[in-house]
């Protein structure tokens, strides 16, 4: 969070809300568009799974991995268990 705060801070508050206070918003707006647009290029599109066998000369497949809680289940664990926050948050929210 500091890297972010230092080089992108205008991304900071998108952070705090995605990381510390678990919004899901961003992702499925986002999943939303993706989705949208795998349709009008006529691909299909999967979320976390990209074990679809296909015959090499079929179109790609679309596959979402920004729900990163969703791809890698410890990493939500680690960070509840750590109580991680968002350091940078804090120190400029004065808490």
């Amino acid at each position: 969070m500091e890297y972010i705060r230092e080089k992108y801070p205008q991304f900071l508050p998108l952070y705090h809300e995605i990381y510390d206070r678990k919004d899901r918003s961003f992702w499925e707006g986002l999943d939303t568009e993706l989705k949208a647009f795998s349709v009008g290029l006529g691909l299909d599109y999967v979320t976390n799974d990209d074990s679809m066998a296909r015959p090499f000369e079929t179109p790609p497949v679309v596959v979402n991995y920004f729900y990163h809680e969703e791809i890698k289940k410890s990493a939500r664990k680690d960070a509840m268990r750590s109580g991680d926050a968002c350091p940078a948050w804090t120190e400029t929210e004065g808490r």
